[in-house]
């Protein structure tokens, strides 16, 4: 018998907990999201769930979007390195968004991608 560990996670209660919360973030907004959004927004919970003890949704910042980052780059070993940056700032983006961050997540930005990076 395998255990899953995206089955242990969705029947935590901290991962319900957080996922509630997106929901009421998602629904505040006017814009809809479209179904990559919600994919990101998925695995940002899994993640927050798997490797933080975040349990509030306005605690998220630029910690935990560094931290998701260098997971997305360290387990994403099957495409080129290129691609996976391009993938990982489209992540961030959506992810600032959502959170209403004033955070360069551009690939310009020399300190965060330093940060991400080391």
């Amino acid at each position: 018998m395998t255990i899953n560990i995206d089955t242990i996670t969705i029947n935590s209660s901290r991962y319900e907990s957080l996922y509630k919360q997106y929901i009421r973030l998602i629904n505040s907004f006017e814009k809809g999201y479209n179904e990559r959004e919600l994919e990101i927004i998925e695995e940002f919970i899994v993640f927050l769930s798997t490797h933080t003890r975040m349990r509030k949704i306005e605690r998220v910042g630029k910690n935990q979007l560094v931290l998701f980052a260098k997971y997305r780059i360290k387990n994403n070993e099957e495409h080129t390195t290129e691609s996976i940056l391009r993938e990982v700032v489209r992540t961030l983006t959506a992810l600032k968004r959502l959170h209403r961050l004033n955070l360069d997540v551009s690939l310009r930005n020399y300190q965060f991608w330093r940060e991400v990076l080391s």
